[in-house]
C-alpha cells in the first residue's frame, strides 16, 4: 500500500462531493511506450507511461519492462474512475490523476510554453529550476539535489553555480553521470535529500513507490522540496496543502513531447497556507 496514494483517493472522494458524477466517467485509457533525447543536455530516454481520461487527462509513467500490467478491461470504460481500479500501481495513479483533474485546482501561476521539441523542454526547466533557487535564495544554502535526473535541470542548475547531486535507477547513469555530475543509486535518494539545501524530485518517484520516503527525509532535515510532476499532476495542490511539500510545478497532458503549447502550473505551500487564513 502506498501511503500518500491511499490519502489522495480519500481526499477525492470527500472533493468529489457536489462536482457532477458525470465529470469522473472514464473515457479513455492509453499505453505510451517512446523513446526520445529532446535536447543535447538530456540523456537517451527509455520513457513510457500510462493515461486515463475523465474531463482531463491523467498520466503514470510506468517501466513497463518490470511491471505486470493486465489486459485492458472494456468494463472499465464509462465506469466512475473514483470507483474503478487497474491492474498495477501505475494504472490505479493515472486514474486517480484523471479523477483530480475533474476537481477545482488554483494554482499559484500559470505559464504556456511554445516552441519545438528543443525550445519546450529547455523553457520548462528554466521555471522548474527557477522555483527551486527562488527557495534556495530564500532558505540559504548551495547545495540542491536531482532525484529522478532530468539533464535539462542539471544543465540549468550548473549554470546558477550551485553544488549539485543527483540520484537515479538508471544504470548508465549511475555508471557515467550526467553533465560531469555524478549519479548515485535511486536507493540512496534519502540521503541525498537529506544532504541538500533544496530537493527537486521528479513525480515517478510515486509511481515507484519512494516519494512517501523522500518527503519524510525532507521534513526531517529541513530540506526544502520541490516535486515536478507529471506523473500525477493532478495531485499538484494536495501535495503541498497534505503532504508540507514546499513547491509543485505540474504539466499536465499534453506534455512537451507533443506538439503544441503546453502549460505548466506552479503551486506553492505558503500561497495555500496563506489563502486559508483569509
Amino acid at each position: 500500500m502506498n501511503p500518500i496514494l491511499e490519502t489522495l483517493r480519500s481526499i477525492a472522494h470527500e472533493r468529489s462531493q457536489g462536482v457532477p458524477d458525470e465529470d469522473f466517467i472514464l473515457r479513455s485509457m492509453w499505453r505510451v511506450d517512446h523513446r526520445s533525447q529532446p535536447t543535447p543536455y538530456e540523456r537517451f530516454m527509455v520513457y513510457s507511461f500510462v493515461m486515463a481520461q475523465t474531463v482531463r487527462q491523467g498520466c503514470s509513467y510506468a517501466d513497463f519492462d518490470s511491471i505486470q500490467l493486465g489486459e485492458w478491461s472494456d468494463q472499465l470504460i464509462g465506469q466512475d474512475a473514483r470507483e474503478v481500479r487497474g491492474s498495477c500501481r501505475e494504472e490505479n495513479i493515472a486514474l486517480l490523476d484523471a479523477v483530480f483533474g475533474a476537481l477545482p485546482r488554483s494554482p499559484h501561476e500559470t505559464y504556456t510554453v511554445n516552441g519545438g521539441t528543443v525550445a519546450k523542454p529547455l523553457a520548462r526547466s528554466r521555471i522548474v529550476v527557477a522555483e527551486a533557487m527562488r527557495l534556495l535564495r530564500r532558505h540559504g544554502g548551495n547545495r540542491v539535489a536531482n532525484v529522478g535526473v532530468i539533464g535539462n535541470f542539471i544543465h540549468h542548475l550548473k549554470q546558477e553555480g550551485v553544488d549539485v547531486t543527483a540520484s537515479d535507477f538508471d544504470p548508465e547513469l549511475i555508471k557515467h553521470g550526467i553533465l560531469d555530475v555524478p549519479v548515485v543509486s535511486g536507493r540512496q535518494s534519502p540521503q541525498v535529500v537529506a544532504e541538500a539545501d533544496v530537493a527537486l524530485v521528479c513525480s515517478e518517484t510515486l509511481a515507484s513507490d519512494t516519494l512517501d520516503e523522500l518527503v519524510a527525509a525532507a521534513h526531517d532535515n529541513g530540506t526544502k522540496l520541490v516535486l515536478f510532476a507529471v506523473t500525477g499532476c493532478h495531485f499538484a495542490e494536495e501535495y503541498c496543502r497534505t503532504f508540507g511539500i514546499d513547491a509543485v510545478i505540474s504539466e499536465p497532458q499534453p506534455q512537451y513531447l507533443f506538439q503544441g503549447p503546453s502549460t505548466l502550473e506552479v503551486y506553492r505551500r505558503e500561497d495555500l497556507a496563506t489563502r486559508a487564513l483569509r
